[in-house]
């Protein structure tokens, strides 16, 4: 139990069947002493959660520098953070971290199950404010986070429930990876980068209930004299975004979702060694949007069933008819494309249905850009006409189906 108060503190070690508790005003606050942070070894072969491929933003389950955190459980069961209290990461500044800047985790949970964190805020994380890996049966409910990096970042991570929370984060609100039946559900997203960034494989994935709104509160804290605070997509499926993730995305069910004032609502992304299997889109309306919604895959595989059902959105129109072209565009973010509405490129099966697309002001390019797609189903489609003669752009695809 930690009353209210402030206490500031190094390293604390969670155990088997113990609820760390934090009253109404109490405050864990980090200390800035570095040497007081412990680091999560693991204990068996984590390489496959690694990320980064040789760049700036590197790291790996064996970078004992890059897994210090404030708050530390690592191989246990039945345990808890819960109560009414902050938790402070006070962005610490270490010179010897992640882009010469970055500190310590503000928590990880490593090689765990059966575990709760709910009703607490974290404030100012120096780098993840929660950073876990290969962890089954957890929930975090009702949590807020202020500043700092990635809010919940899990790599590795079955049968885990995200609810009722507020991310107001200077980084990706949600990332990671290799997860299996996760559920993300009645959040509040607003970020300075994306909301929703996988940057590993999943197989059962829901995102209901969801309000996604930039631009972000709090700068993007690598951004540095930029200070900038454009969100760039509301969800970006991307597995291999930061180096190969080998597996497939599969069982993806994203529903009831607002998004305003966000690059791209959508971004679907294949890297080498990934194939995705079915995803449904349903009841999505999105306002102020910047740059087309899309499905890529130039460097891996084919999606094999889409269905995108009940969308509305309404986005910034461009009067140019050029724009670059998404094939020699790295898909790394929200960007602007050859087209201003939807983009497909390496999909079987896609079916649009009740679908309204609309812009503000003019727009040179064309709504939909398909390629290398073998079947496209419009049923109830509208989309608002620009100054471009070509509104749908086939290549090497089928004609669409149109349906009503």
């Amino acid at each position: 139990m930690i009353p209210k108060g402030v206490f500031i503190t190094g390293t604390i070690h969670l155990k088997n069947n113990v609820r760390l508790f934090l009253e109404h005003g109490a405050v864990l606050q980090a200390t800035t002493d570095l040497s007081e942070y412990k680091s999560y070894i693991p204990t068996r072969d984590m390489s496959k959660f690694d990320s980064g491929d040789g760049t700036q933003n590197s790291n790996n389950s064996k970078d004992h520098h890059w897994n210090r955190a404030l708050i530390l459980g690592v191989g246990l069961n039945n345990f808890s953070i819960e109560g009414d209290g902050i938790i402070d990461g006070v962005h610490l500044f270490d010179a010897s971290g992640e882009e010469n800047m970055r500190g310590p985790h503000t928590i990880i949970i490593a090689e765990s199950r059966n575990f709760l964190m709910t009703g607490i805020t974290v404030n100012n994380a120096a780098n993840y404010a929660v950073m876990s890996y290969d962890i089954s049966n957890c929930l975090f409910s009702n949590l807020q986070f202020n500043e700092g990096w990635d809010g919940i970042h899990i790599r590795g991570g079955k049968n885990i429930v995200i609810r009722n929370c507020k991310f107001y984060t200077g980084d990706d609100a949600i990332a990671g990876g290799y997860w299996e039946n996760m559920t993300i559900t009645d959040c509040y997203i607003n970020s300075s980068c994306n909301g929703i960034r996988m940057i590993m494989p999943a197989d059962g994935l829901t995102v209901s209930h969801c309000i996604f709104q930039g631009p972000g509160k709090y700068p993007h804290r690598t951004s540095g004299e930029l200070k900038r605070t454009n969100m760039l997509t509301a969800i970006f499926l991307q597995p291999g975004g930061w180096g190969k993730a080998t597996g497939n995305i599969d069982n993806v069910h994203i529903h009831d979702i607002e998004v305003d004032n966000v690059g791209s609502p959508l971004m679907f992304v294949l890297n080498e060694g990934n194939e995705a299997g079915s995803i449904i889109v349903e009841k999505l309306r999105a306002n102020h949007i910047n740059c087309a919604a899309t499905v890529e895959s130039l460097k891996g595989g084919t999606y094999e069933s889409l269905v995108f059902r009940n969308i509305s959105i309404s986005y910034v129109g461009n009067p140019n008819s050029w724009a670059p072209d998404a094939r020699v565009e790295p898909a790394g973010e929200a960007r602007p494309i050859c087209c201003w509405g939807w983009y497909l490129c390496n999909v079987r099966n896609a079916v649009f249905e009740n679908i309204n697309l609309k812009f503000e002001g003019q727009e040179g390019r064309p709504a939909f850009f398909i390629e290398n797609t073998h079947k496209v189903v419009f049923d109830a489609v509208e989309y608002q006409r620009g100054t471009n003669k070509q509104n749908i752009i086939n290549l090497n695809s089928g004609q669409p189906v149109m349906l009503n």
